[in-house]
């Protein structure tokens, strides 16, 4: 453990569990945050003991970087600041290991590893949109759960806009056997780096082997400036050549002739941003096969049973005159769209503003659904048809202000809201909850419901300090307990949490809040 160090509870609010990598001046640590009542990632660095202060601004610009970047394909800070000497940042805890171990200890599918392959580029996506280069893009800084889920951390070497994106001239700066040439030369960079870094970590994904590694540091830096294009991919003669022409482009040694971003990347492999990555669990092949008869045993009862229920109903139908069926459920049929057709032509509320708004402005389950007024008469129903007129039912959290394509509506919560056909924007306002907006589609003679929960947006903190303390949140008195506070609404996003007690020493730290998140803040002032 660094010197100076407790060896229980760090900074007040880190309790160690096991010391993870360490050395003079730093460590890393699985701890548990107190305060989030989670386990954590810690890095700790001894500001004191450096002479090189090219450590400490690796680590600032780690912490200040990912405090930027929000998305699941990216590890997420937690909480970063300095305490006395030390300056610390605190890391969601993946439960699973590096990509580097995980193709270590396990044989994957392709279709595993193509999984790994779009989670990986959707990361550099989201990363190199936000105007980040990573600029170390290797297996060690690859993290993957137990369901096979990537995450891309240490962004330690990462470069932002504010950095122009230049290397200092004559430096080699990264891991040398995943550096592109333009970054061996320690020229401008862009994010097309990022890409020839992940294409020789998707050639080892693929293959097993780094096309570029040698003996040695130079061996290999020569082999990266003098590779042969045509055969690069020597090792990699068995794979669909739709994976061997995305390698080859993401590795060719001249920029123009490389992709110029992930997403052209995503697209070759015929897959959207929004499109789901599918969740392709780890197994080996005797439990695969289990699986696999059990499923076609199963299969095989069902088929049976239905092939009898078939033959049960043709006999009934051949005994039962056409005249007994009423006419009425087949206008019914006609006037009342089924499920699936309605879902065609009333499609989920698309997010305008936000990521991920469907879940609060949604009912049962988070779905929109389109029925039919009931209680209309069929005159009625016609006439509205033809005049090509719906109805909105829209109903949610108390003391919120709609506005239907920017028009400010009166809503009365009971009676639906009568619209022309077609689609409309809708707008949320609300003070305790940040604005959200969504789009729907009105279809004529039909209700569309809309239930929305805006609590789901944001996140709630629960704090009880002892013996007594006043609460600041982002520098606002929020109360003082006893007794406890509860359910304190703060919006997504890094949050100052202050607490004074005239007696004891005041506390200041700094919590990431996610949307739905429920923190029970516990705290006992120490002399």
């Amino acid at each position: 453990m660094i010197s100076g160090l407790s060896q229980e509870i760090l900074f007040e609010k880190f309790q160690i569990i096991e010391v993870l990598k360490k050395d003079e001046h730093a460590a890393v640590f699985l701890a548990n945050h107190i305060y989030l009542s989670k386990k954590i990632i810690l890095k700790v660095l001894n500001t004191q003991k450096i002479s090189d202060n090219a450590l400490v601004e690796r680590f600032k610009r780690e912490a200040k970087i990912l405090a930027q970047l929000d998305s699941s394909y990216i590890i997420k800070v937690l909480d970063f600041g300095t305490f006395q000497e030390y300056f610390y940042i605190s890391f969601e805890y993946i439960e699973g290991l590096s990509l580097r171990n995980l193709l270590k200890q396990t044989e994957l599918t392709f279709d595993q590893k193509k999984h790994l392959m779009i989670q990986l580029l959707k990361g550099l996506h989201y990363a190199h949109s936000n105007q980040i280069i990573h600029r170390d893009i290797k297996p060690e800084n690859i993290f993957v759960d137990n369901s096979l889920n990537l995450k891309i951390g240490d962004f330690g070497l990462a470069l932002s806009s504010e950095d122009n994106f230049v290397t200092n001239p004559y430096s080699i700066v990264g891991t040398p056997s995943y550096m592109s040439p333009e970054q061996v030369r320690g020229a401008k960079l862009n994010p097309q780096s990022d890409l020839f870094s992940a294409g020789v970590v998707l050639v080892e994904l693929f293959t097993g082997k780094n096309p570029f590694l040698k003996e040695n540091v130079s061996l290999t830096l020569n082999e990266i400036m003098s590779y042969d294009e045509s055969i690069i991919l020597n090792d990699a003669d068995d794979l669909p050549q739709e994976i061997k022409d995305v390698l080859f482009n993401l590795l060719r040694k001249n920029l123009k002739d490389r992709y110029n971003s992930a997403i052209d990347v995503l697209k070759d492999l015929g897959v959207s941003l929004d499109q789901p990555s599918l969740v392709i669990t780890k197994e080996n092949k005797k439990e695969s096969l289990k699986r696999w008869r059990t499923f076609a045993s199963l299969f095989t009862v069902i088929i049976i049973i239905l092939f009898y229920y078939a033959l049960t109903t043709i006999d009934k139908l051949k005994s039962t005159s056409t005249e007994n069926f009423p006419i009425t459920n087949q206008d019914n049929s006609k006037n009342e769209p089924a499920k699936n057709e309605i879902a065609s032509k009333n499609p989920q509320p698309e997010n305008i503003n936000l990521e991920n708004l469907d879940k609060p402005l949604i009912e049962n389950k988070n779905e929109i659904t389109t029925e039919k007024k009931q209680n209309d008469s069929s005159n009625e129903l016609a006439t509205t048809k033809k005049l090509g007129y719906g109805w909105l039912d829209i109903r949610g959290t108390l003391g919120t202000r709609i506005y239907i394509n920017g028009e400010d509506f009166d809503v009365d919560p009971i009676k639906p809201i009568s619209l022309q056909e077609g689609e409309y924007i809708i707008k949320y306002e609300n003070p305790d909850y940040p604005p959200h907006s969504q789009k729907i589609n009105i279809i004529a003679g039909q209700a569309t419901k809309i239930r929305f929960n805006l609590d789901q947006q944001i996140g709630f903190i629960n704090f009880d300090i002892r013996p007594f303390g006043k609460i600041f949140i982002n520098e606002v008195l929020k109360g003082e307990t006893p007794p406890p506070l509860k359910m304190i609404k703060v919006n997504p996003g890094f949050v100052r949490v202050s607490l004074k007690n005239p007696n004891y020493k005041d506390v200041d730290t700094l919590l990431k809040i996610e949307k739905g998140d429920t923190i029970n803040f516990i705290y006992k002032f120490k002399k």
